[in-house]
């Protein structure tokens, strides 16, 4: 049994450990005999981007779990997702689970682990060791050219070794001949570094927007597609915002597309610094974005877009000596249980956008809420 060394009273003792256990590097949850959550650090918080509201009533360890799910971080496909589920239920309902790693979608390596309690409960912790991952990897990546480089140089030395008497008798030869194949060796070694290289580049060029970096139409569509599939079965709230520069012609017209082109990135870093990392966020042509807000409520998806529409407002490009001002329009949309495809959704907060530029640009219109509600939902 722990010991209290301290004459303080209890539950004094016991507030400065819940402080303490929100100052570690690991994320913490401890569960009652019923898998109920009794106490999750801010840590776990973080990690895995836990809404206050949901933390706050004592969720499940299925509710944890299923909210995961719909935030596209476990590494399954949608189809394989309930049963993934059920097994991580399982190991915890039946005890100790040893240190296991889990490598999520985002890139990184938790260590989690669970250990049952006298009273039945059980503490859970989840340890972020991506940087030894990443470790690993390069290790790996080292490993496997070193052994490349040592077959191509078994093969190098047999093919010398079977021709060497011909090379004693043509020593002039042979050196120059050795000379051509170190050179051919180089050579091959640097096409094999472009086409990689390039490999690369078409890939990143197949789902990237080259200009703002952001996602490109194509690959925005199939992960936007993907998360509402997840949204549905887990009754989770999905919204999509569309945005368009208010008239982005006439800064191109004034300063030229090299500024307007810069413009554009300007608005899209005053987006990333505004959205959560699982959130999507791509360009859709011109200077028309979008990006998915999975697991929110109406209530905040509004607010998100409005601080994004002060942000950008508030926040002008400085080229040269001048301050050029940039506004945003922007349409929300809620996703509904009729909806099939992500398409539909960005029908309505495209309706929305529109409006949004009707009624004056520099404004956010959902085509979900009256505008009573927006101005509530905005101020809150």
């Amino acid at each position: 049994m722990p010991q209290l060394l301290s004459s303080e009273p209890a539950e004094a003792i016991l507030g400065d450990l819940a402080e303490a256990l929100d100052l570690v590097d690991v994320g913490i949850v401890l569960l009652n005999r019923e898998l109920r959550a009794r106490f999750t650090n801010r840590r776990f918080a973080e990690m895995w981007a836990g809404p206050p509201e949901l933390l706050a009533t004592g969720p499940g360890f299925r509710s944890l779990l299923e909210h995961t799910a719909a935030i596209l971080l476990f590494p399954v496909p949608v189809s394989e997702l309930p049963t993934y589920l059920d097994q991580r239920e399982a190991a915890v309902r039946e005890g100790a689970v040893p240190p296991t790693q889990i490598d999520l979608l985002d890139g990184r390596r938790l260590l989690f682990r669970c250990v049952p309690c006298a009273d039945c409960g059980r503490i859970l912790t989840w340890a972020d060791i991506t940087p030894v991952k990443e470790e690993q990897d390069l290790h790996r990546l080292a490993r496997d050219a070193a052994e490349r480089l040592n077959v191509e140089q078994r093969y190098n030395a047999e093919t010398l070794e079977s021709q060497a008497a011909y090379l004693a008798s043509l020593a002039e030869t042979a050196d120059e001949s050795a000379r051509r194949a170190e050179q051919a060796n180089r050579q091959l070694e640097h096409e094999i570094a472009e086409r990689r290289q390039l490999e690369a580049q078409l890939r990143r060029m197949a789902t990237i927007d080259g200009l703002t970096g952001t996602l490109n139409r194509a690959r925005f569509l199939a992960l936007g597609q993907r998360a509402l599939a997840c949204a549905r079965p887990v009754d989770r709230g999905l919204a999509v915002l569309m945005l368009d520069i208010d008239h982005f012609k006439l800064i191109n017209d004034r300063y030229g597309h090299l500024v307007g082109d810069e413009a554009l990135q300007h608005f899209v870093a005053q987006l990333r610094a505004g959205v959560r990392g699982v959130d999507l966020l791509g360009r859709l042509g011109g200077e028309e974005f979008a990006i998915i807000l999975p697991a929110i409520p109406t209530e905040a998806a509004l607010q998100v877009a409005e601080r994004l529409r002060a942000r950008v407002a508030a926040t002008p490009l400085v080229h040269g000596d001048h301050a050029i001002g940039i506004t945003v329009s922007i349409g929300l949309a809620m996703a509904r249980d009729t909806d099939r495809t992500i398409e539909q959704v960005l029908g309505r907060a495209d309706a929305g956008l529109y409006a949004a530029k009707d009624a004056g640009r520099n404004r956010v219109v959902s085509a979900d809420m009256p505008v009573e509600a927006q101005i509530r939902a905005c101020a809150g």
